[in-house]
């Protein structure tokens, strides 16, 4: 048999796999699945996935769902508004005043990025943009001739 006809070589590896029998699952195997899958077959329908329940079910528990979420994200709005959080917030930011410096770091750090990138002509950094554009798109050539140079030959029917 010619190795290199990959086609041959499938349909004699299906025929080798075709000719051995099958193989039965042992007895005591069989029956835990069968007695596992008649039990999850008697489970009530709450006790299955959500997939399983019922239109009418999934509707209100997915309304229930939005409400509780619509309250949670009211009762923080009420909190945020109240004397007791301006409190907790004033020892909260004497604890982490650190976070105040990084972001101030942070800000400055920016606006002398932006500062030095509004200073470079637009032109400039298109033809950065073009220039590893084109590099990218030659590298990806490069390794699509390699690999088809390097990999044997396909064979079209």
């Amino acid at each position: 048999m010619n190795s290199q006809d990959p086609e041959k070589l499938e349909a004699s590896i299906h025929r080798v796999l075709r000719s051995i029998p099958d193989r039965r699952a042992p007895a005591a195997l069989e029956a835990r699945v069968l007695v596992e899958l008649s039990r999850r077959a008697s489970l009530p329908w709450w006790r299955k996935s959500f997939a399983f329940w019922p239109s009418p079910v999934r509707a209100a528990f997915f309304a229930g769902s939005a409400v509780a979420a619509a309250l949670v994200v009211s009762g923080f709005i009420a909190f945020g508004r109240s004397s007791g959080a301006l409190e907790l917030a004033g020892g909260v930011e004497a604890r982490f005043s650190w976070l105040i410096l990084a972001r101030e770091f942070v800000a400055t750090a920016s606006d002398k990025v932006r500062m030095i990138i509004a200073a470079i002509p637009p032109l400039w950094l298109y033809g950065a943009i073009g220039t590893i554009a084109a590099c990218y798109a030659t590298l990806g050539a490069i390794g699509a001739v390699t690999y088809r140079a390097l990999s044997p030959a396909r064979q079209t029917s």
